[in-house]
This record gives C-alpha cells, structure tokens and sequence, in this order.
C-alpha cells in the first residue's frame, strides 16, 4: 500500500518528507491569526484591561458598603428633618444636582433639557426669615420658597419662585418681576414673611437691592427654599450663605430658627401640606352636599335661636368673622339637625379644629362625638347625592402608597421623601 501512496515532497534531502510537511501545516494552520491593524489590537488591550480593573473592583468591593437606598437614608436623616439642620438635603434633589457634605454649596453636573432641583432644611411656620445664595459660576436658575410635598423640579400653588429670567413663578404661571440674574458673584436673597396663620408673603433681593412683594399666599404651609436649575440654562453652581450679606431690617437669617416655635419638623410640614392640597380639591357642590372627610364636620350643640327660630345666614357670618373666612359659600356650609343642633362643613380639617376649640365662642364638638340624630341626618344626606356614608382624611393613602412603589420600582427611581413620610403618617393615624 506503501508504493501505491504518490510523494508530493521534491525530496529535497533525497529522501521523502510528505508526512513531515503535513504535520507542519497542520501546527501553521492552528496558529495562524486574521490580520489586526495597530490601532485596533490598541482599542483591544484598552478594553481588556479596563474589563481586569472593574472585575477586580467587584470583588473587593463589600456588598454591604453598597449606597442605601431612600427608606435607609431617610431614617438616617430622621433627626435632622424633625429637629432642624441647616443646609440643601441630598434626599430632596431631583436630577444630576450634587451637594458638597456640609450641605451649603450645590451643583449641577449634567445639562438636561428638563428641570432639575434640590430643595433645603429646614422649614419654618412663624416668624420672618431670609435666605441667600451666591452663584460660583454664570448659571441660570430660579430660587424661593416651597412647602415639603412640592417637587424640586416644579413650581406649584405652594411654591414662589424667582427666574433669572426677571418672572416671579407661582402655581406654574410666570409674571414679569424684578431684574435678570445669573452672573457669577450674585447674591439672590428670598424673604418669607408670615402676617398670619395660613397667610405668608414671599419677596426676594438682588444683590442687596429689594424687588418688592412677589406673591401672597393666603393658604400657605410650612416653607423651605427650593432652588431649580433651568431646563436650557448654564448649569448651576451656588452657595448657601449662612451669614447673609445683605441683611434685611425686620427678618432673621434662617439658621437662626434652629432650635426655636417658628421650626416646623418635617413630618408634620407634609401631613399639612398633604391636607391643603386635598382641600384644595373640594368643590363647593361637595361642600354643601357634606361630600367632604368627616374631620371636617363639627357638631354646633345647645345653640339658642331666639324667638325668630333658626338664622343661618347670621351663624354662618358668625363662624366666617371667627376663623377670618373671606368667602364663606366656599369654604364653609351648614344644617340644622335638631333644635339645638347644626352640623357644619368645612374645607379644612384645620378650620374645624378651631370651632371645636371656641373660636366663634359656640359649643362644638367633632363628628365622632355628635348626637345619634345628627349622624342619621348626614347619612341621609351623603346617601341623597349618592356617596359613600363615610369618607377618610387625607392622611388615609388607601392603595396609594402601594401604587407609587409600583410605579417608581417600574421606573427604577427612588419614591420622593415626601411620600415616604407621607406613607409613614398615614400608618401612625391608622394605628392611632
């Protein structure tokens, strides 16, 4: 079989070397490798070294020094946000705004075409106080005062804004106030001054100079500065001064409400918030119809109505001078249950807290202790405009609070603090 196997070798040592030829073709054909260019096997070693560092990284790194999450910090944060600190609160920033760790200088890192903010500790209910912030660097951005439940990236109908555009931003409409700012070295100042319960006016400065009265809020809440970056403006880059540089005749630089009746602790800056904005959704047809929380229903008792019998229009004037109600019709209805008895409702659970302790100098008590007849009647009534015969506070999320864990876990974002506290409220009425 040997002889009939044709040589391909030239037999170039005079004798055959067809099976050594094979074997070395053989060994060539493994190793042979397509060509790289150079710049290529460069981009190549790049990778592969840059894949070698995060690997080693992982494996040194401990799962449990991994970032906590939003429930974790906010606990974490729990004595600040109750009891008062002074400086921007990396739980209330939205987007790419960083804060240094004292928590006075703030900065955006990425240009986004939506808004980003970051809002600051702590809130006030009383008293007149004044902020600043100096820009590190030319930015445009807006700055003032918001409640605890509005976003850091919004200006809704509890927050009062002033642009560098010169406009005074409220409820998410802008007027002309004021001049431009935006240059590196400027000092906006935002004042809040509270004339009343429930009654602030929110003016601001620009570098010393007061621009006047930009908005009063006649249902205002518990405050604290917001500051937000423009959606197509020069990134932001500020300073939160603790000492003020233009100091106003009358107001108090706001560290100093640290430790004073004006701080408002956190919690209970968003339970009111919560209920203002809920009230704020009654319509009158609801009011007068009793369709509204039962904590907003009070039991006027042992009343004398004198020999003409009973006057509502002059009760109602009455309970409107006491608790200083502009518009009665809209904030306020009432009925007659019994001889003696009224049930009244009001927007705000607040208002009714206020009658039940003698404002309008009437007996009054809440709807849980009122007579077996005035209970009857407002089921009666609720049943006549087809609702359901008892309605929750605000403060009871229901399916909510599962809802936006839902939403925010398919978003993959952090839940805002305020909801979180919001959430926690909720839990501590129900087990109260």
């Amino acid at each position: 079989s040997a002889e009939n196997v044709v040589c391909r070798c030239l037999r170039r040592h005079g004798r055959c070397t067809c099976q050594a030829d094979d074997r070395w073709l053989q060994r060539k054909r493994k190793t042979v490798e397509p060509y790289v260019p150079p710049h290529l096997k460069e981009r190549q070693r790049e990778l592969e070294t840059k894949r070698q560092e995060i690997a080693q990284r992982a494996e040194e790194a401990d799962p449990k020094g991994l970032a906590p999450n939003i429930r974790t910090l906010a606990r974490q944060w729990e004595p600040q946000l109750e009891k008062g600190g002074f400086g921007f609160n990396p739980l209330q920033a939205e987007g790419k705004i960083l804060c240094d760790d004292l928590g006075l200088e703030a900065e955006c890192t990425e240009q986004a075409f939506t808004s980003q903010g970051v809002k600051a500790l702590p809130l006030v209910q009383s008293g007149n106080y004044h902020f600043e912030v100096e820009l590190l660097r030319p930015c445009q951005l807006t700055v003032g005062w918001s409640s605890a439940m509005s976003h850091a990236s919004s200006w809704d109908s509890q927050a009062v804004g002033y642009s560098s555009t010169a406009q005074a931003v409220h409820n998410n409409e802008a007027l002309e106030y004021g001049l431009p700012f935006g240059r590196k070295g400027d000092v906006i100042g935002a004042l809040l001054e509270w004339k009343a319960v429930g009654v602030a006016c929110v003016s601001f400065m620009l570098n010393g100079q007061d621009l006047g009265e930009a908005y009063e809020l006649t249902e205002a809440v518990p405050m604290q500065p917001q500051v937000m970056q423009a959606p197509t403006g020069l990134p932001l880059c500020l300073r939160l001064r603790k000492v003020l540089a233009f100091p106003k005749v009358g107001f108090r630089a706001l560290v100093e409400a640290l430790g004073t009746p004006d701080l408002c602790p956190f919690s209970r800056a968003v339970a009111q918030a919560t209920t203002e904005r809920a009230s704020a959704l009654i319509t009158e047809e609801q009011l007068q119809t009793f369709m509204v929380p039962d904590a907003h229903v009070v039991e006027l008792y042992d009343l004398c109505h004198g020999a003409r019998g009973f006057n509502g229009s002059r009760l109602e004037q009455r309970i409107a001078a006491a608790l200083d109600l502009q518009r009665p019709a809209q904030n306020l209805a009432l009925r007659q249950t019994e001889e003696s008895c009224v049930l009244v409702a009001l927007r705000r659970a607040s208002h009714a807290e206020r009658l039940i302790k003698g404002a309008a100098g009437l007996a009054a008590r809440g709807l849980h202790q009122a007579t077996a007849a005035s209970r009857q009647r407002l089921h009666e009534w609720r049943a006549e405009s087809g609702g359901p015969q008892r309605l929750q506070a605000p403060g009871n999320l229901g399916r909510l609070g599962p809802a936006r864990r839902l939403i925010h876990g398919s978003l993959q974002t952090a839940m805002p603090l305020a909801h979180l506290v919001e959430e926690k409220n909720a839990k501590r009425l129900k087990r109260g």
